[in-house]
């Protein structure tokens, strides 16, 4: 028996230095990333977005009693939390039912298990138990296999067939790794419900997916959620990004969806500009009233909700300040369109 989780972030000397100069006289400058002003579709609406992940995450072991013992099979092997379990004698396991099936056909016999741990595979050997409780053989695992959710769709770019969201990745919430994507989709999403959020308590926003495929899951990473594009998407009106340079400090838009209907403008102030490498690029405060008097703020599932400045995409919202919903991080698009 597996137990699961349902569905639901790398004093010098004189000879030291002189060698360091001589190194720095063969040293190639790097070449500098290439700046190009893109010409996009603006997002705005809700999406609802599923993670298929590359073998299947251990969140977390545990024991249970065999022939009267307490025993923990996973945790004698030498499996941690945070491995990913990719293969049981060979066959490759992607989903919970994959590792059940495995665990109770295995008889008892010792399993050579591959997992990846800190980016690198590594054998190690599973010997299941016969559980007192269920007769069953068990590992002691627990798993999950995929993440699921609602967020804001960033842009799609119809000339490279791209799409994006998030403008964060998604991080499995036990162990707080990024989830390696080997697929899912980004689809289309109606708005179900807004909390509003205070000093303290997060607000959320949900929905439900309407089935439409919006795109295939390509990857999931520190900069947001992308997808291949099914298909020609014209949605959107046309909009050109901004460099990091031209991007300032005062009055902005952010454009997302907080009700039944199509995704509209509110006004934000963009109040910092943190760094200009990384994800939390901007400190934004909502200044609208209206979305002030609707959500409080910023609200969960607002995350990638883009940000408009002087006609142009300059980035997407990321996070809410706790102790201050009416405040939030954003990512610069330059950095998302890398």
């Amino acid at each position: 028996m597996v137990r699961t989780h349902s569905r639901v972030r790398f004093r010098f000397i004189p000879f030291a230095l002189a060698a360091s100069l001589l190194l720095s006289a063969f040293t190639f400058p790097a070449k500098a990333r290439e700046r190009v002003r893109r010409t996009l579709n603006l997002g705005g609406e809700l999406v609802g977005i599923e993670i298929e992940t590359r073998g299947v995450l251990i969140v977390g072991t545990d024991g249970f009693l065999s022939d009267g013992t307490e025993v923990r099979p996973a945790q004698s092997a030498g499996m941690k939390k945070g491995d990913t379990l990719l293969q049981l004698d060979g066959k490759e396991i992607g989903t919970n039912e994959d590792l059940t099936r495995a665990i109770a056909g295995s008889g008892g016999r010792t399993l050579t298990a591959t997992v990846e741990r800190d980016g690198r595979e590594e054998t190690l050997y599973l010997t299941p138990k016969k559980s007192d409780g269920t007769g069953a053989y068990r590992c002691g695992l627990w798993v999950r296999d995929c993440a699921a959710g609602v967020g804001t769709l960033t842009y799609t770019d119809p000339v490279s067939g791209t799409a994006a969201a998030l403008g964060h990745g998604i991080y499995d919430v036990d162990t707080g790794q990024a989830l390696e994507a080997a697929g899912g989709t980004v689809t289309s999403a109606t708005f179900s419900y807004l909390r509003p959020g205070t000093a303290g308590t997060p607000g959320e926003l949900g929905g439900k997916s309407n089935g439409k495929t919006l795109g295939r899951v390509t990857k999931n990473s520190d900069n947001g959620v992308f997808a291949a594009l099914d298909g020609a998407q014209t949605r959107g009106e046309r909009i050109e990004t901004a460099f990091s340079d031209e991007v300032t400090t005062g009055d902005a838009e952010i454009v997302c969806t907080v009700s039944d209907g199509a995704p509209a403008r509110y006004g934000v102030k963009i109040e910092k500009i943190r760094s200009k490498t990384g994800t939390k690029n901007l400190v934004l405060r909502v200044t609208d009233p209206s979305l002030l008097a609707l959500t409080g703020g910023i609200v969960q599932g607002m995350s990638g909700s883009p940000i408009v400045q002087n006609g142009r995409l300059v980035g997407a919202v990321t996070h809410v300040f706790l102790n201050d919903p009416k405040c939030g991080y954003g990512i610069l698009i330059e950095n998302m369109t890398e």
